[in-house]
């Protein structure tokens, strides 16, 4: 895939499989990135290079829009292996929920996925997380698919 057409190729992955983004669940939506990115390679990202790699993240935050707990997938791909933020892309899928008292009292975190050979001990990791128990069948505020440059 074109790094660049990520986003459209990450809904027509969904849409394959029968999922709507709008209605994601994070128990589906999560799963659904993860085999995303067993099966679909970026051109030009190389896993031996750490240019493209998941990032698994969860919190409280006020980004302006009111108050949120996030829990979210993100698979950065970075271009040109220059190691400059201009060319470090970020296809981020949120899951953001009214912070209830118990979601509230989860710490923000986070864990990175390197490599292929890491995604089934990261998958299990996301899966016993507190948070993605905690969240994962929970009908979310908003599902987010963004797609851009992180630096």
């Amino acid at each position: 895939m074109k790094p660049e057409e990520a986003a459209a190729e990450f809904d027509a992955f969904l849409a394959q499989r029968g999922l709507d983004r709008a209605r994601l669940t994070a128990e589906q939506g999560v799963p659904a990135m993860l085999m995303f990115y067993r099966h679909m390679r970026a051109d030009g990202c190389s896993l031996e290079s750490d240019s493209d790699m998941l990032l698994y993240q969860w919190g409280t935050y006020d980004w302006g829009q009111g108050e949120f707990f996030d829990l979210n997938i993100t698979r950065q791909l970075c271009l040109n292996n220059s190691g400059e933020d201009d060319d470090i892309w970020q296809l981020q899928l949120t899951f953001k929920f009214s912070p209830t008292p118990l979601l509230r009292s989860l710490q923000q975190g986070n864990r990175w996925c390197n490599d292929l050979d890491g995604l089934e001990d990261f998958e299990k990791f996301i899966r016993s997380s507190a948070p993605f128990q905690t969240a994962a069948t929970l009908a979310a505020a908003k599902v987010e698919l963004r797609y851009g440059c992180a630096g």
